[in-house]
């Protein structure tokens, strides 16, 4: 067996590599905890109007009946009831909305910026950030363009959609040409 022996600037040049490397980790996840953490903003407050309100302490849940419009920060929630979910001093994050999920059921409408939203119901998770829009018709519009399906789901931190059909009724989609990025 013959030994090999590798030049001392091998060494200092692997070594040295490993340190940059080591730093250039060190600096990208540093990069990526701020962009995490700009994303982090106050929860938001909620503001509920409706004929009709039924709260239950027991299930952390008030029910909103009647013309139901929630606002909150640049989105508006119309619909015919709408729970409210709350967090039980157990399950709350330091730092988190103490509204857990909202459930809108009957005619929902959920508009945000450019973005609106037609279903027969709407599943907001409030940890998450995800919106699933259900129903027979369920319909996303942003500007002219439009898109149709039985489950629509909303993956508001990533800016994703997801849209599934049944073997009845397919995903529909329109894009109009003059739209500007193209987008749901």
């Amino acid at each position: 067996m013959k030994i090999v022996r590798i030049p001392t600037y091998y060494n200092i040049s692997l070594g040295l590599l490993l340190i940059l490397l080591s730093l250039f980790t060190q600096v990208s996840l540093a990069a990526q905890e701020n962009k995490t953490a700009d994303k982090q903003q106050p929860p938001a407050d909620l503001k509920i109007t409706s004929d009709k309100m039924i709260a239950s302490k027991d299930q952390s849940m008030v029910e909103f009946m009647g013309k139901v419009k929630a606002v909150r920060a640049d989105s508006v929630l119309l619909a015919d009831s709408v729970k409210v979910f709350f967090h039980t001093s157990k399950t709350k994050k330091e730092g988190q909305s103490n509204v857990k999920r909202i459930l809108a059921t009957g005619n929902v409408e959920y508009t945000e910026g450019e973005r609106k939203a037609f279903s027969d119901q709407a599943d907001y998770d409030t940890a998450d950030e995800i919106l699933v829009l259900t129903g027979e018709q369920a319909r996303l519009l942003t500007g002219k363009s439009w898109i149709t399906g039985k489950k629509i789901t909303l993956f508001k931190v990533q800016n994703r959609v997801v849209v599934e059909s049944t073997e009845k009724t397919k995903v529909e989609a329109f894009f109009d040409a003059e739209d500007q990025d193209g987008s749901l």
